[in-house]
């Protein structure tokens, strides 16, 4: 008798939950009630498989985001979607491939594998405050092998890259070349460590806490003799240059 009633909750449970997903993506998302920094447009298909036009996020536009719901994975009590969005190839969107895992009745914890996102680095620029303007061109690109988050970082293994670093300069666009950094949980924070080699021979080492405030950087770099002259004068902005021509970097400021 027990078995049976068990069955018959778990197929009314299975049925509820499929009746959900198959539900029209429109109709569901216009009853959720968004952050106010989230806009979503254009949404066509259903929860398993849909598709949105555009995603305004924090007035970042994401373009053609299309998403596959797993329902076998809302069977054990999680949500696992299969993301993408954008075009790879252009330079100029932002755009991501990957799946993402969090719970059905809880989204504290977010993880993901095999994970890759390509943000164009002027529409970044454009997002943060920064002490003085900066003209900057390329793409960022994130892969993460393996990421557990929330409410703090738990295991992360990746790696980020500027590529094609441009930043304007008086006679025009400077090439600065292309940098790599390693990713990692630093206790509850993320770690980015960049090493050599790169035109600004930079090595550096960041720990960034998850409330992005009282961020720890420490390295040093010795502009390749390459660049140009303006650059070589701006990097004496940051302090003289040691015995081997390398400036330290250090935040917050060595008392």
């Amino acid at each position: 008798m027990k078995s049976k009633v068990s069955w018959i909750i778990g197929g009314v449970i299975a049925f509820l939950l499929f009746a959900v997903a198959y539900m029209p993506a429109t109709q569901v998302i216009g009853r959720v009630s968004l952050p106010s920094n989230i806009a979503i447009s254009g949404v066509t298909g259903t929860l398993f498989s849909g598709k949105a036009q555009t995603v305004v996020a924090n007035g970042l536009a994401i373009y053609n985001v299309r998403w596959e719901l797993s329902p076998l994975h809302m069977l054990v009590g999680k949500i696992k979607l299969d993301l993408k969005a954008g075009n790879i190839r252009d330079k100029n969107e932002v755009a991501f491939e990957g799946p993402i895992t969090t719970g059905l009745f809880s989204q504290n914890t977010v993880s993901t594998e095999n994970f890759t996102l390509y943000l164009p680095v002027d529409r970044v620029i454009a997002q943060v405050r920064l002490p003085l303007p900066v003209n900057a061109g390329g793409r960022f690109k994130v892969t993460l092998d393996d990421l557990t988050f929330g409410p703090a970082c738990r295991s992360l293994s990746g790696s980020g890259d500027w590529l094609n670093a441009t930043v304007a300069g008086t006679q025009g666009p400077i090439d600065f070349g292309t940098y790599s950094a390693k990713l990692r949980c630093e206790g509850e924070h993320i770690g980015i460590t960049v090493s050599e080699p790169n035109l600004l021979n930079l090595s550096m080492d960041a720990i960034i806490p998850t409330s992005m405030k009282n961020i720890r950087v420490s390295g040093k770099f010795k502009p390749d003799e390459s660049l140009p002259d303006e650059v070589q004068q701006a990097s004496r902005l940051f302090g003289a240059p040691n015995n081997n021509g390398y400036i330290a970097i250090q935040l917050p400021p060595a008392q």
